[in-house]
């Protein structure tokens, strides 16, 4: 007699009831979903790898500092319990200069230096990485209310000229399409003063605009950043230029400092990893095996649960990295991911599914035009293949409209998603959420599709290049913008030795490619059985491996390559 019990899809997937107020999330990780032992061992091994390497760095740094003590004759043993060790070692975790990050790189660290580090301070390289870097999908064109002197952002020509040693007329160049804008007002007053000084930690919510020169190179020429009084009871906002250098190179870490806050919660934890989750708990819990959709999805949501519940242990949870790295601490993160999803006064939107849509965020954004913005152009190459080819899959079921309204497995998953999985605007207002097209369920399945894959590898594998050079990326600012008669020193908005160990060896870990992470899109195994959804299959894979080519091709005739959207470096899922 066989006595081994079949366990409901119900029971083995279960909705978690914590975090009720973002997307729905799965109860621990089902048997068969976790990581396997090997990308564990994987894991630990790249992490204690690189502590290891860095901290080597930092002992080997210990020797010059104290030569450097003793032949400014500092180093001076006192009669107190601790010899006056603290003192001397009082500054031995700072940064001193941005050449220490150079000697920092060494071959005993294990980790690359990464390519940005002789240019990160170019202008040109500051909006080439607002395109194709770290966060890509918040740059957008420039209206006349965001540069209205009597606006949030006063900037005039006055205020901006000379550009490149030319006098621009900004009204011109708004009226030409040559201004483009960074903004953060999910930032606005997110942590008050005393919360700040608890942490030991700061954000801005920084405006920056872009002029589009001649070259079609894309620089910033002027950004708006708050400054306090030195008792912290007053707050200024100051618009900084290029004229001011050192200003304005702290000015643009302030930037960089907020995108990497808003890349790390919002565009990747929150735009990928938490609104894949309830599609994919649904997937399983609604669809049987042989239904053409759970063949289809499944495949992208290969270890989500398990890299899901890890995020939410080790980053959003008290003592997790956002608590103590971050620039928002726990309690702020939290608020950023509220904001996020459920919106923020006037000035944020409730997040709405069909809004993530490629082509929607291309557009609402208004940089279907801007150029060199090689993430906006291989992403549509992947979009349009993937929806190609899941058009291709879903008419092999569905024949009329009728036939996707009758489907009660699909019409169960749609409503689990939208009332326990709490996903909002899964379809654009008109459909009024009502699932009844074929068309429409093509669509929200390339959206699903495309975010678990390319869009998530946009915003994730950028994350050693551009966040392992600190200065570059800094997960938090250290010090305030305060009005005083001493000029701001960019080095000291930055973390210090220990605190950057902590984010290299991070940004390093959540950077592990396929085939460490999982398959790729070019090597994932077929997943249908039926016979015309295996060669829809094997089109699309040989459309991505003529994508693979069109991007190398134009990668060879670039100064800088992008490569995170090549197909054969996205993973089949949110993995890592």
């Amino acid at each position: 007699m066989n006595l081994q019990k079949t366990t409901k899809p119900e029971n083995a997937y279960q909705w978690e009831k914590t975090y009720t107020n973002l997307p729905g999330h799965i109860k621990g990780v089902p048997k068969g979903q976790g990581f396997s032992l090997q990308k564990l061992l994987l894991f630990l091994f790249t992490t204690i790898k690189g502590i290891l390497g860095l901290l080597t760095a930092q002992f080997l740094h210990i020797f010059p500092y104290l030569w450097d003590k003793i032949s400014h004759r500092e180093l001076i043993l006192t009669g107190t319990a601790d010899l006056g060790l603290k003192a001397i070692f009082a500054e031995f975790n700072n940064w001193n200069n941005f050449q220490e990050f150079h000697d920092f790189f060494q071959p005993w660290t294990f980790f690359k230096e990464p390519d940005i580090s002789y240019e990160w301070q170019d202008d040109i390289e500051f909006g080439r990485q607002r395109l194709n870097g770290l966060n890509p999908i918040s740059i957008r064109k420039c209206k006349l209310e965001d540069i209205d002197i009597q606006g949030k952002f006063p900037v005039t020509d006055e205020i901006v000229n000379p550009i490149q040693k030319k006098t621009v007329n900004l009204q011109t160049a708004l009226e030409n399409q040559c201004l483009y804008i960074l903004e953060y007002p999910i930032l606005d007053d997110i942590l008050n003063s005393e919360v700040e000084d608890q942490l030991g930690r700061y954000i801005q919510s920084p405006i920056c605009l872009l002029y589009l020169d001649e070259q079609k190179d894309l620089i910033p020429i002027a950004i708006q950043v708050q400054y306090e009084s030195e008792d912290r009871t007053t707050k200024t906002n100051r618009i900084i230029t290029p004229k001011t250098r050192q200003e304005w190179l702290a000015a643009k870490i302030a930037v960089s400092s907020a995108d990497a806050a808003y890349q790390g919660i919002i565009s990747h934890l929150l735009y990928t990893h938490l609104i894949i989750e309830p599609f994919a708990v649904s997937t399983y819990r609604k669809l049987s095996p042989d239904h053409i959709i759970y063949q289809l999805l499944t495949p992208h949501y290969f270890n989500t649960f398990a890299i899901n519940n890890m995020a939410r242990s080790t980053f959003l949870g008290r003592g997790g990295f956002f608590d103590i790295t971050g620039s928002l601490g726990y309690t702020g993160s939290n608020k950023l991911l509220d904001r996020g999803y459920n919106g923020y006064a006037d000035k944020i939107q409730p997040l709405q599914f069909y809004q993530l849509a490629l082509p929607y965020s291309l557009a609402s954004r208004d940089v279907l035009d801007l150029p060199n913005y090689y993430y906006r152009d291989d992403a549509l190459l992947l979009w349009n293949a993937l929806k190609k080819y899941i058009t291709e899959v879903i008419n092999i079921k569905y024949k009329t409209d009728d036939d996707v309204i009758h489907d009660k497995q699909i019409q169960n998953w749609k409503q689990e998603i939208i009332t326990v999985g709490n996903i909002k605007g899964l379809l654009p207002p008109e459909k009024n959420n009502e699932l009844n097209t074929i068309q429409d369920l093509i669509e929200v399945v390339t959206n699903i599709i495309f975010t678990a894959t390319a869009q998530h590898a946009a915003v994730n594998f950028g994350q050693y290049d551009y966040a392992a050079w600190i200065p570059n990326n800094p997960f938090a600012l250290y010090q305030t913008f305060q009005d005083s008669p001493t000029k701001i020193d960019p080095i000291q908005l930055l973390p210090n030795r220990f605190q950057s160990i902590q984010q290299i060896v991070l940004v390093k870990v959540l950077t592990m490619s396929p085939p460490h992470s999982s398959d790729s899109l070019l090597t994932l195994e077929n997943p249908f059985r039926d016979g015309l959804a295996r060669t829809a299959f094997q089109k699309l894979q040989t459309q991505l491996v003529d994508i693979e080519d069109q991007i190398n091709i134009r990668n060879s005739s670039i100064k800088k390559p992008y490569t995170y959207l090549l197909p054969s470096l996205i993973p089949q899922s949110i993995a890592i």
